[in-house]
C-alpha cells in the first residue's frame, strides 16, 4: 500500500485552560490528507533472437543476435496487464537468392549479372535477374516491417502499461527517434549513369573498401560508373551508418537485464527502418530507367503514342507494304445494282464518336448457290456475289473497342439485311433479319469473343485424360467452325420485278407501287400470283405491264378495304347488340314515363358528352320507346350476315369510332380484343448437319434433302489459320474471334416526311417481329423458295485478334517489343490465308521482302511446295 499525498491540509486550534501564573495556552495542529492506494507489481520478461539456418534444419540454427530483458510493471489494478505467457510466430526471410549472389572467395565478391543474350532479357528492368532482385527486395521490406512492428509492441504494449501510484515512471527510450535516425542515413542506391569516355578518364588509383562486399569488375564489361566512384558511395554509406549507430548507443540504456528496450532493440529498429529505404531506392531506380526510355521515345516521336495512332500507322504501312489488290480496304459496301444509284450502305464501324470503319482483306469468291433456310419447308437459293473478308483486329492490355454493324437506306429505297453463321461451303444459318427502308439507320452491336490460342489450348488440356482431351478438341473444332460470320444483303426491287414478271428496271420510278407491294406482302401475306403480270404476250409495252400490275394491286386493295368496311359494320352491330342486352337486363329496375321519350336509342348510345351508365343511360332507360328499339335491333341483327373469322376481324380498323369507345367501355374492350390478330406460329429452322469433312447437308422434316453444290468451305478457314498460327512466331498472340450480334439494337427512323429522325431501341420482342416481317417478305419474293434470288450479296467475315499483354507504351518499353513488326507478321500470315497466295507474293517491294525475311524466315521461306492452307484457301 502506498500513501499518496493529495496536496491539501487542514489546520485546527486547540485551547487549554490552566490555573497557573501563565494562564491559558493555545496549541495549533495541522492535519494533511493522504490517500492509500494499492499497487500490483508484475515482473515481465522478454526474449528474442535473430538466427540463420540452412534448408529446413532449424535445430542447427546459428544465432546472430539475442537478448533477454526484464522489468517490473506497477499497475493500480488487480487485473494482469499482459497475458501470462505469449509466443510470437517466427518472422522468416529466405536468403537463398542473396547467398547465390555472393562469391565464396574470402573477398565476398558480388556475382550479380544480367544475361543480355537470354531470350527472356528484354530491358535492364525486364529480365529474370533484375526481377529476382526486385522480388527479394519486396520480401526484405516485408520482413523488416514485421520486425519493426514487434519492436514497437515492446515499447507500446509493455512499457506504456507501467502506471505506479507515485508519479515516477520508468526511464524509457523512444524508438520513433531511432527511426528518424534511420531515415537520415546516406542511401548509396542511386540511378547514376556515366559515359564510357568519362570512365576512361577517371583516376585509376584504387580506393580502400570499407564495405563487407566488393564489386567485381570485368575487362569486357564495365560498370556504368567507375569502380572507384562506386567504392566512394559505399564507403560513405558505411560511415553514415556507423555514425547513426554511435548516436543510438549513446542515447540508449545498456543491455542490462532490467531493461526491455535497450541498445540492441534500438539498433535493430534502426536497421529495419534503413533497409526498406535501400529497397525503395532500388525499385525507384529501376522504374526511373524505364521512365527515362519512355521520355526519350516520346521526345523522338514528338507525342505520346496511343493505340489509335498505331492503328493509323498500320493502315498507312500496309498500303506501302502489300501489293495492289491485297491492301485491306474499309468494310463499307454500297447496296446497288450496276449502273444504278445505291439504295443503301452496309458497314462495320467503331461505336465511338469517330465511327471509323474497320479495314479487312477482301476477296471475291466465284459465284455459287447459297442455301439459306427460312423454315422447315422453305430454303432460299441466293445466286448473287460472294465476298470473303479477313478482319485482323488488335488490342492492347484488356482494352476492347466496341464495334457495330450499320445499315443505312436512302429515301424511297429498301433492302433486307440477314445476319447469321456459315454452316458449310454453301449454307448459312440466319440468326437475325430486318428490313431497312426510307432513310432508316440501323446500328447492330457486335460482340467479339476471343478464343484461346492453339498453344494455350494444348497447354490447358495436356494434363487431362484422353477422353477429356477428345471432348475438348471436338468442342474447340465446333467453336472454330461457328466463328465464321455471314451477312447477306438482298435488294427488293430487282426481286420484285422478277417475281411479278416485269422486265429489269421496271420499278425504278414506281415508288408508290413498290411501297404498296411491300405492304401487301408484309402486312397481309398476299400471294404473289394475285399481283404478278397476268399476260403471256412478249410484245406488250412496259406501261401495259405496269398497268396490269397496278390493276391487280388495286383489286386486292379493294377487297381488303371492303373487308375492313364489313368488319366495321359488324363491330358496330355487335356494339348495339351488347347495349340492348345490357338495357334489357336492367329494364325491370326502372319505371317508364310518357314524357321521358325525348331521346332516341342512338343518341343515348353515341353521345360524346356522357359516359355509359350516366345521365344518357337514365334518360334512355326511362323512355317507353326502349322495347320497340330493342325489337328493331334484334330484327336487324337476325338479318345481318354471319360473323367473320377472328383472322378477318383482326385486320379491321377502328379509327374514327372514338365516340363508341368512350361511351361503351365494355364494348370497346371487346373490340380491342377482336382487333388483336392471332399470332402466327414461329416456323422451325431447317436442321443443319455437318460432317467431319466440312460439307453441309440441309435436311427438311419431310425427309427430302437438298442437293449439295460445290463451293469454298468457309468453316475450314479458322481451323487452317489456327494450325498455321501454331507453327509461327505469333502462336501466343493471335486468337480466333467469334462475332455475334447484341440483343439491343438502335434504329433511327423518320416517321413521315415532315418529321425528323427519331432514335429508338429495339429489344428482343421487337427484333423478333422485325425478323418475322423480313422472313415473310423473303418467302413472298422467292415464292417459298421456288424462285432464286439473284440480287444478293454474301459477305463472310473471318476475324482474328492480335493480343498484347500490356498497353502500347508498356509493350514497347517494358516488353521491348516492336508492335509494328508483330503486326507485319500477323498481316502477312492472315492475308496469305484469305487471298490464297504465298506470303512472299504479297510484298510489293523487293527490299521490304529481304528485310522481312530476316525478321521472320519461317513465314517467308522460299518453298516450291504449296502448303495445305494456301491450297485450300485458293480453291
Amino acid at each position: 500500500v502506498v500513501d499518496v499525498p493529495m496536496g491539501g491540509s487542514h489546520e485546527d486550534t486547540l485551547e487549554t485552560k490552566s490555573t497557573g501564573l501563565l494562564g491559558n495556552s493555545k496549541t495549533k495542529r495541522v492535519s494533511k490528507v493522504v490517500q492509500h492506494i494499492e499497487e500490483w507489481h508484475y515482473k515481465v520478461e522478454t526474449s528474442w533472437c535473430v538466427s540463420i539456418y540452412s534448408a529446413a534444419d532449424v535445430a542447427q540454427k546459428r544465432v546472430l543476435k539475442s537478448r533477454v530483458g526484464s522489468t517490473t510493471l506497477i499497475t493500480q489494478s488487480e487485473e494482469m496487464p499482459l497475458p501470462e505467457h505469449k509466443d510470437h510466430e517466427p518472422i522468416e526471410l529466405s536468403l537463398t537468392w542473396l547467398m547465390q549472389q555472393i562469391d565464396k572467395t574470402p573477398q565476398l565478391t558480388s556475382n550479380f549479372r544480367v544475361n543480355v543474350e537470354e531470350n527472356k532479357t528484354k530491358t535492364p528492368r525486364r529480365n529474370d535477374a533484375t526481377q529476382n532482385a526486385i522480388d527479394f527486395a519486396d520480401h526484405l521490406k516485408g520482413w523488416c516491417g514485421s520486425v519493426s512492428v514487434f519492436m514497437s509492441k515492446l515499447e507500446l504494449d509493455i512499457l506504456h502499461r507501467h502506471n505506479p501510484a507515485m508519479n515516477e515512471p520508468k526511464a524509457k527510450i523512444s524508438l520513433r527517434k531511432t527511426c528518424n535516425l534511420g531515415e537520415k542515413i546516406f542511401n548509396p542506391v542511386l540511378p547514376l549513369m556515366e559515359e564510357g569516355e568519362d570512365m576512361q578518364k577517371a583516376d585509376g588509383t584504387e580506393i580502400e573498401h570499407k564495405s563487407v562486399l566488393r564489386l567485381q569488375s570485368s575487362s569486357s564489361e564495365g560498370f556504368v560508373l567507375s569502380p572507384n566512384d562506386i567504392t566512394k558511395l559505399l564507403n560513405e554509406h558505411v560511415n553514415s551508418m556507423a555514425a547513426a549507430l554511435a548516436k543510438v548507443e549513446k542515447s540508449s540504456p545498456p543491455d542490462a537485464e532490467d531493461n526491455i528496450v535497450a541498445v540492441s532493440e534500438a539498433t535493430l529498429s534502426l536497421l529495419t527502418v534503413h533497409l526498406p529505404h535501400l529497397c525503395n531506392n532500388f525499385l525507384d531506380s529501376m522504374a526511373y530507367v524505364e521512365n527515362m526510355m519512355e521520355e526519350q521515345l516520346t521526345a523522338a516521336i514528338g507525342k505520346r503514342i496511343t493505340a489509335d495512332d498505331l492503328d493509323t500507322f498500320v493502315k498507312f504501312h500496309n498500303a506501302r507494304l502489300l501489293c495492289q489488290g491485297q491492301v485491306p480496304q474499309p468494310f463499307s459496301h454500297a447496296v446497288r445494282r450496276p449502273e444504278h444509284t445505291p439504295v443503301g450502305l452496309v458497314s462495320i464501324e467503331s461505336s465511338d464518336d469517330e465511327h471509323k470503319c474497320i479495314h479487312t482483306h477482301a476477296r471475291v469468291i466465284a459465284n455459287s448457290t447459297l442455301k439459306m433456310p427460312l423454315n422447315a419447308a422453305t430454303v432460299l437459293e441466293l445466286t448473287g456475289k460472294q465476298y470473303l473478308h479477313g478482319w485482323l483486329n488488335h488490342r492492347f492490355e484488356r482494352h476492347h473497342n466496341d464495334y457495330q454493324l450499320v445499315g443505312r437506306a436512302r429515301q424511297f429505297s429498301a433492302y433486307i439485311l440477314v445476319i447469321g453463321t456459315m454452316t458449310g461451303p454453301n449454307s448459312i444459318e440466319p440468326k437475325d433479319a430486318i428490313i431497312i427502308q426510307n432513310k432508316d439507320e440501323v446500328m447492330i452491336p457486335l460482340l467479339l469473343n476471343e478464343l484461346p490460342t492453339a498453344k494455350e489450348f494444348k497447354d490447358a488440356i495436356k494434363s487431362l485424360s484422353p477422353e477429356q482431351q477428345s471432348f475438348a478438341r471436338a468442342y474447340r473444332s465446333m467453336q472454330l467452325q461457328s466463328s465464321v460470320f455471314g451477312c447477306v444483303v438482298i435488294q427488293i426491287k430487282p426481286q420484285l420485278e422478277a417475281l411479278l414478271g416485269l422486265p429489269q428496271n421496271a420499278l425504278d420510278k414506281e415508288m408508290k407501287l413498290t411501297q404498296e407491294l411491300m405492304e401487301l406482302f408484309t402486312e397481309y401475306q398476299v400471294p404473289s400470283d394475285l399481283l404478278s403480270y397476268s399476260g403471256r404476250s412478249e410484245g406488250v409495252a412496259l406501261e401495259d405491264k405496269l398497268d396490269n400490275v397496278r390493276t391487280n394491286v388495286r383489286a386486292v386493295t379493294d377487297v381488303i378495304e371492303g373487308e375492313k368496311k364489313k368488319q366495321m359494320e359488324m363491330a358496330k352491330a355487335k356494339t348495339d347488340m351488347a347495349i340492348e342486352h345490357k338495357l334489357q337486363n336492367n329494364f325491370a329496375e326502372y319505371s317508364y314515363e310518357p314524357q321521358s321519350m325525348m331521346m332516341s336509342c342512338k343518341e343515348a348510345c353515341y353521345d360524346d358528352s356522357s359516359d355509359y351508365g350516366g345521365s344518357s343511360l337514365a334518360s334512355f332507360s326511362r323512355s317507353r320507346a326502349a322495347p320497340r328499339m330493342m325489337a328493331r335491333t334484334a330484327m336487324a341483327m337476325s338479318a345481318a350476315p354471319p360473323p367473320m373469322s377472328p383472322a378477318a376481324v383482326g385486320s379491321s380498323n377502328m379509327i374514327g369510332h372514338r365516340s363508341l369507345a368512350k361511351t361503351v367501355p365494355t364494348v370497346a374492350s371487346y373490340s380491342a380484343k377482336v382487333d388483336d390478330a392471332p399470332q402466327q406460329q414461329q416456323p422451325t429452322r431447317t436442321e443443319i448437319v455437318t460432317d467431319f469433312k466440312g460439307r453441309t447437308d440441309l435436311s427438311s422434316d419431310n425427309g427430302t434433302s437438298v442437293a449439295k453444290s460445290d463451293g469454298v468451305d468457309f468453316t475450314l478457314l479458322p481451323q487452317l489459320l489456327d494450325a498455321a498460327v501454331e507453327k509461327s512466331d505469333e502462336a501466343s498472340a493471335l486468337r480466333s474471334t467469334i462475332i455475334k450480334t447484341g440483343q439491343s439494337w438502335l434504329r433511327n427512323r423518320q416517321e413521315n416526311l415532315l418529321s425528323g429522325l427519331k432514335l429508338k431501341r429495339l429489344l428482343a420482342d421487337e427484333l423478333k417481329l422485325e425478323q418475322n416481317k423480313a422472313f415473310d417478305l423473303l418467302d413472298a419474293l422467292s415464292r417459298s423458295g421456288s424462285l432464286a434470288i439473284e440480287s444478293s450479296e454474301l459477305h463472310v467475315i473471318v476475324a482474328v485478334t492480335h493480343c498484347f499483354e500490356k498497353d502500347i507504351i508498356g509493350t514497347i518499353i517494358q516488353d521491348n517489343i516492336n508492335p509494328i513488326q508483330k503486326l507485319e507478321s500477323s498481316t502477312l500470315l492472315f492475308a496469305s490465308a484469305i487471298h490464297g497466295v504465298d506470303a512472299r507474293d504479297l510484298i510489293k517491294d523487293e527490299s521490304e521482302l529481304r528485310r522481312l525475311e530476316g525478321q521472320n524466315p519461317l513465314l517467308l521461306k522460299d518453298s516450291d511446295e504449296e502448303d495445305e492452307m494456301t491450297r485450300l484457301a485458293s480453291c
